[in-house]
């Protein structure tokens, strides 16, 4: 990475943002890291423990600051959220969340920042709309991370299939929640287009239907970490490097898989130059393009409610 290369976080101090802070220190995909969240003594404690591993990881500098020291990196990472309730499910937190995202519109926004966001916070498809508009497409380009869905496909098909996982290309589009769409007409094993059985396929949608159930019934209190960081240093390498390989991942659509106007995963090419990403749009069965359908219906309908409730409280 060029020296000088910034990345910020915001909510760098809770479980997920941690993990981001040193996936992103570790892989070398930052050059320095800004760090912020409102939880001051916990910030505090997470730059002593990342400001350690500056003399095994040259070039690396860590800070603390604000809204206003994130405006100096081109990507900010935003993650900061409410803590995770068990039994609730994503779109619960939309209201509180939203609340808690403005903060980082509005300070990017009065910064007269330019640059890209990687957005964690839940539920992502609906926030990532949100924030999307309220920043402005020539100013900002809005990224939701969704990788974890394609990730939970490929092993829920290699568990059906007695392979790999690392040998299983699928990929889950739509809504990052009850309405994914995992694309189980384009399966490949091996670089081999396979063909689930029925029987096959309601194995798979069960088991990533019910991934997020079976987590919160383990009693965590939070979300998904080491899979979320890894995601999250991924599309920000790609954001800043470009990359070959597309990537699914929450943006704004126009006019793509007949969605306009809104974020949902889909294929994504990254460039590089923190320019956005090109929509790739693939041919999808039938049965997989009505869902995405019904997915950006969910979306856009919680996306206006919640702009519709922003407005009525500033009145």
């Amino acid at each position: 990475m060029a020296a000088g290369e910034s990345v910020g976080i915001f909510g760098a101090a809770g479980a997920v943002g941690s993990a981001v802070a040193f996936a992103l220190a570790h892989s070398g995909v930052a050059g320095r890291l800004v760090l912020a969240d409102a939880a001051a003594t916990a910030l505090a404690r997470q730059h002593m423990d990342l400001e350690a591993l500056t003399p095994a990881l040259p070039g690396l500098a860590v800070e603390i600051g604000g809204v206003e020291a994130l405006a100096s990196c081109p990507v900010v990472v935003a993650c900061a959220s409410v803590a995770h309730r068990d039994g609730e499910p994503r779109m619960a937190f939309l209201d509180e969340n939203a609340r808690i995202l403005s903060e980082l519109a509005g300070g990017l926004a009065a910064a007269g920042w330019h640059g890209s966001v990687v957005l964690v916070s839940n539920p992502v498809d609906v926030l990532a709309t949100r924030l999307q508009h309220a920043l402005g497409e020539q100013r900002a380009c809005v990224i939701g991370c969704s990788l974890n869905d394609s990730l939970r496909l490929r092993v829920a098909i290699a568990c059906c299939l007695g392979c790999a996982a690392a040998d299983v290309d699928a990929w889950s589009v739509g809504e990052h929640g009850p309405h994914a769409v995992p694309l189980l007409s384009r399966v490949r094993v091996g670089g081999v287009r396979v063909a689930l059985t029925a029987d096959q396929r309601a194995r798979v949608e069960a088991d990533v239907r019910g991934f997020y159930d079976r987590w919160q019934a383990l009693g965590t209190g939070r979300t998904t970490v080491w899979s979320t960081a890894w995601g999250v240093a991924t599309l920000v390498r790609a954001l800043l490097r470009g990359d070959a390989r597309p990537w699914p991942a929450s943006a704004l659509l126009h006019g793509e898989y007949g969605v306009e106007g809104i974020c949902l995963t889909a294929p994504l090419l990254f460039r590089g130059g923190r320019g956005a990403p090109r929509v790739l749009e693939w041919r999808l069965a039938q049965r997989e393009a009505d869902a995405v359908a019904v997915a950006a219906e969910v979306v856009r309908a919680a996306a206006r409610a919640t702009t519709e409730e922003a407005r009525c409280a500033s009145c």
